[in-house]
């Protein structure tokens, strides 16, 4: 029997490729304008009650782990509206926790809006569950040459058993 909740951070790294850049850069370059860096890290707390990151390349049911996507400007001049997207996978339920704390969510990894979503339910507007989130994005004003910016979001791993 295998938990679907546990797995090496290593796929967690073909999230990656589902990482959304849009750049306005002006410069033509050898190499990708912006590059993206996934990690993984446990949350936890300590004897005297402060909350740890660990990185780590296994998770386990109820863990509660933070993805962390760094955006790195690869360019000699600024980049402006970098649209940093962090997916958030199906295994795993969203915290409502990420920084910056402007981030714009989504139920299909497409559509984006203001935290928290809303959705019509009879006549009136609920908020949509956390676990119904699959992806976040913040829009990154200005990144100046060189340098990077990291978004980050908490979510649990669910504690779903399945069989193999």
């Amino acid at each position: 029997m295998y938990l679907k909740s546990q797995y090496k951070t290593g796929l967690l790294a073909v999230v990656a490729l589902f990482l959304a850049v849009n750049v306005n850069a002006g410069t033509k370059v050898s190499k990708d304008p912006v590059s993206v860096e996934l990690k993984t890290y446990l949350v936890s707390a300590s004897a005297d009650g402060k909350l740890t990151a660990k990185l780590v390349s296994k998770v386990k049911p109820n863990d509660v782990i933070e993805y962390r996507a760094t955006y790195t400007n690869n360019t000699a001049g600024k980049i402006k509206n970098l649209a940093a997207t962090l997916p958030i996978p199906v295994e795993t339920q969203f915290l409502g926790k990420s920084q910056p704390e402007n981030a714009e969510a989504s139920t299909d990894g497409t559509h984006f809006a203001p935290m928290p979503l809303k959705r019509k339910e009879g006549n009136q507007m609920v908020n949509v569950p956390l676990k119904d989130y699959r992806a976040l994005r913040w829009t990154i004003a200005e990144l100046p040459a060189g340098k990077s910016v990291t978004v980050s979001a908490q979510t649990r791993v669910n504690s779903e058993k399945t069989s193999n």
